[in-house]
């Protein structure tokens, strides 16, 4: 009514105000709860470092023969609260080419208080240390354990070398000289023949050796008597060989000088008859050194062929265990890559397991 105050009526923005500020109170809200769950979710998604121990945490093969494989096993427990799972065993380190392992670690997720077995060989080709270490890899953390060894091999050195047995005249008893035959080597080996070769081999002779036959250790020593006795005047050379029964013979010069030989002492004066039978036995032929050489050389020729069809057979035998070596490194290969892929299989049906709970 016209002079009568009415009660003022609220306009339509007015009503609408007010919810619009709840509605963005409420959004707020929303926003730092889920600002809040963000960081936690992220924290759950996040996977546990893995607790993984190698038993023992390292291993020396000590000494092993050339070419000889040798065997160890490790294990790998899961000390932690959720289960592993294995991405890689590899061997690193200057060394690690003479190492290679087969596992039962492929064959799934390592579970907490689990363990599995590295089985890791060892083949060493030279006479030194080796070192490497053995790693395995899990969710981007190595594990290492040292590992190392030794190639073992004889070696064999004579004493003296070359051998000089000076001046004997032609004809005479000769000089003796003894030679000592001591093995330098890291593991026991032994020569099966001993031979003297080369140049004026008549001229010189093998008494007796107490080294064929025979494991020399270590630091130990045998010995060679060898005689010089010159079939002619002139310096004479030639070779003493000790062959091994392993890699690491040894050779020594011998060197003598052959003098002349002392002039016959005269004789009184003789019979016809005797005289006869003096001058028959001058021209009659005396035995020749010419087939001693050449028997000597025949007695060498035999012993050579003898040694070539051993060298033949030593060196096929080592180029076998090579062979076998590669194929069993090749086989563990194979296998290690068919358990990875089963590996990966049961793995991606865990996460979709675990995804569709």
């Amino acid at each position: 009514m016209p002079g009568v105050d009415q009660p003022s009526m609220p306009s339509l923005k007015q009503k609408s105000t007010r919810p619009s500020s709840t509605f963005s109170l409420l959004a707020a809200i929303a926003a730092c709860v889920a600002a809040l769950a963000v960081p936690s979710a992220a924290l759950a998604a996040s996977p546990a470092t893995p607790e993984l121990r190698l038993d023992p945490v390292g291993y020396d093969f000590g000494l092993q023969p050339l070419y000889n494989t040798a065997q160890t096993t490790f294990q790998l427990h899961n000390d932690g609260s959720e289960e592993a799972w294995i991405e890689s065993i590899e061997f690193g380190g200057p060394d690690s080419g003479s190492f290679w392992s087969n596992s039962s670690c492929w064959s799934g997720a390592l579970l907490p208080g689990g363990s599995c077995s590295i089985e890791v060989n060892f083949n060493p080709n030279e006479p030194r240390a080796y070192s490497a270490e053995l790693r395995v890899k899990s969710a981007g953390v190595y594990f290492e354990a040292a590992i190392g060894g030794e190639g073992a091999s004889p070696y064999f050195t004579s004493e003296p070398n070359p051998v000089d047995f000076g001046s004997a005249k032609v004809g005479d008893a000769g000089n003796t000289r003894e030679i000592e035959v001591t093995n330098a080597g890291n593991w026991p080996g032994g020569v099966f023949i001993a031979v003297i070769s080369g140049g004026a081999v008549a001229s010189f002779q093998l008494i007796d050796e107490n080294c064929t036959n025979r494991l020399i250790a270590p630091a130990e020593t045998c010995t060679a008597q060898v005689r010089f006795r010159p079939v002619s005047e002139g310096v004479k050379k030639a070779t003493l060989s000790l062959f091994g029964e392993s890699d690491g013979g040894s050779q020594v010069v011998l060197t003598g000088v052959g003098a002349a030989p002392d002039p016959a002492p005269a004789s009184p004066p003789e019979s016809e008859p005797a005289a006869a039978a003096a001058g028959a036995a001058a021209v009659a032929p005396a035995p020749s050194s010419d087939r001693a050489a050449a028997a000597a050389r025949r007695r060498i020729k035999a012993l050579e062929a003898r040694l070539s069809r051993v060298r033949a057979h030593r060196l096929r035998s080592r180029r076998l265990r090579a062979r076998r070596t590669r194929m069993r490194r090749l086989r563990a290969q194979r296998r290690a890559h068919r358990i990875a892929q089963r590996r990966h299989r049961a793995r991606a049906r865990h996460l979709r397991q675990r995804h569709s709970r």
